[in-house]
């Protein structure tokens, strides 16, 4: 009987050292609650950030896609060169993805979720009229 009371109150013991109070417990929830709002805002700032810095560049690629295709025109109204309507249309499309492009850029409202998506998708048009541009000027 002795060696089952001694095992329960070894047993108690352990139990209550190893519960925590309910201020324990509230205290550790607060500063939980406290670091994940950090962490919020620390993402929010990270994420404004790079979508700054996305802009920025994607801006100066449209700028310098406006400047190649304006070359293109030039080039095609030299005279005595000859290009044919196929060309003329290819360069239309270009002009006309890459404003689409600028569109979409400036309209893009910053949300989070379809961020990826969104830069993704960007960049492979992006890339796709670069190269588009890179055939017409060889």
């Amino acid at each position: 009987m002795n060696k089952a009371i001694i095992i329960l109150l070894i047993l108690a013991g352990t139990v209550f050292t190893f519960c925590k109070s309910a201020q324990q417990k509230e205290n550790t929830a607060k500063e939980n609650v406290v670091e994940a709002n950090q962490d919020l805002k620390d993402t929010k700032i990270s994420n404004a950030n790079e979508w700054l810095t996305f802009k920025t560049e994607s801006q100066a690629k449209i700028a310098d896609n406006e400047k190649r295709i304006a070359d293109l025109k030039i080039e095609m109204n030299k005279p005595g060169k000859t290009f044919d309507g196929m060309y003329r249309t290819r360069i239309e499309k270009l002009e006309a993805k890459n404003v689409e492009l600028k569109t979409k850029l400036n309209n893009y409202d910053g949300n989070e979720t379809e961020w990826k998506t969104f830069q993704s998708d960007f960049n492979r048009d992006m890339k796709e009229i670069g190269n588009n541009i890179k055939d017409l000027f060889r």
